[in-house]
């Protein structure tokens, strides 16, 4: 999908025109962030490269702002061919890391997966000579597995990082009755099991603050071309993903060689925080017919009762009913046996 900024052409505006970027300045009040600063595409000055969002786009139009003794003198909004060259300039620096976790309140989005994981067993790291106030934000989706909220609570214990868990107001199966299943297309769940539990309890902090997130680029053409350094409009903070730039590799071996306790969750290949069927495939539900069967026969009884004949599951082009996929498996079981 394209940037905003289609037309390829540049753009050059002075703030007093155009105070959008007003709430990204305060958050970045006293703040000296090297991995953002980059020179200008456009005026070939040094600036702060910004995303400006913007509803719609996943691609989100990157302007210039060029601040002078802590006023916004002019802002550059960048062409698609710039802003794609800006984007490999933005870095994570540890530096700027450790300088966030002195000045502000800081927030990790744990979800008990790797990425996260490597997060915060990172972040854990790097605020250990700083002792500031480091804490987990967790969110039970309330269509999570059990194992993986307690995995989440042992890691926290074993760090000694403070976790504070949310849930959102109505559960999933309340809101999938009423506006139906999930799907790619039909994201209702990530804004209402995930958003509005933070969006909710981040508000409830009045200082100044940050949220960290496992977010790489390394998980999709897409990501890999967002800036792991932004303001998130929704939280009214700065979000940064820390290991934005880590490979698989690094990764692993972060999580391998510090001790943290080992859970069977992460061979699954798919994440157990949130089972709304959004992203899920055959195989998953397949693996959580044997490791969960309650749920797996919850999530069947919300598809039956689903009005509009959507199934979780869609495999070339084609419905597959948890009912079926259920006789699959134990067809497969009775053969299996035979054999």
């Amino acid at each position: 999908m394209r940037p905003a900024n289609t037309d390829n052409k540049r753009k050059t505006s002075h703030s007093a025109n155009n105070p959008w970027w007003l709430p990204i300045v305060e958050a970045l009040d006293g703040l000296s962030l090297n991995g953002l600063t980059v020179r200008c595409p456009h005026c070939k000055e040094p600036g702060l490269a910004i995303t400006k969002w913007v509803k719609g786009p996943t691609l989100k139009p990157i302007y210039i702002l060029h601040i002078k003794r802590k006023k916004v003198i002019k802002e550059c909004e960048l062409t698609e061919e710039e802003a794609k060259e800006v984007r490999t300039k933005v870095k994570v620096l540890e530096k700027d890391i450790k300088n966030l976790l002195r000045s502000r309140k800081s927030f990790i989005l744990f979800s008990g997966g790797l990425d996260s994981l490597c997060t915060l067993i990172y972040l854990k790291m790097l605020n250990e000579s700083i002792n500031s106030d480091l804490t987990a934000i967790y969110v039970d989706t309330t269509i999570g597995l059990p194992e993986n909220t307690e995995y989440v609570k042992q890691v926290c214990e074993y760090l000694g990082v403070n976790l504070q868990i949310v849930r959102p107001k109505i559960d999933y199966f309340t809101l999938a009755r009423k506006w139906g299943i999930p799907s790619f297309k039909y994201r209702w769940c990530c804004r209402e099991l995930k958003i509005k539990p933070i969006k909710e309890y981040l508000n409830s902090i009045r200082e100044p603050k940050v949220v960290f997130d496992g977010i790489r680029a390394a998980e999709s053409n897409i990501r890999r071309q967002y800036i792991p350094i932004w303001y998130h409009p929704t939280f009214k903070c700065l979000s940064i993903s820390t290991i934005f730039h880590w490979t698989d590799e690094e990764v692993i071996h972060c999580v391998n060689n510090n001790g943290i306790p080992k859970t069977f969750l992460h061979s699954l290949g798919t994440s157990t925080e949130c089972w709304c069927g959004a992203y899920k495939t055959e195989t998953d539900f397949k693996k959580l017919y044997n490791l969960d069967r309650d749920m797996f026969y919850k999530l069947l009884k919300l598809e039956e009762e689903n009005k509009n004949g959507y199934t979780f599951i869609y495999k070339n082009s084609q419905k597959i009913h948890l009912r079926d996929l259920e006789r699959q498996i134990l067809e497969g079981k009775v053969k299996s046996e035979k054999n």
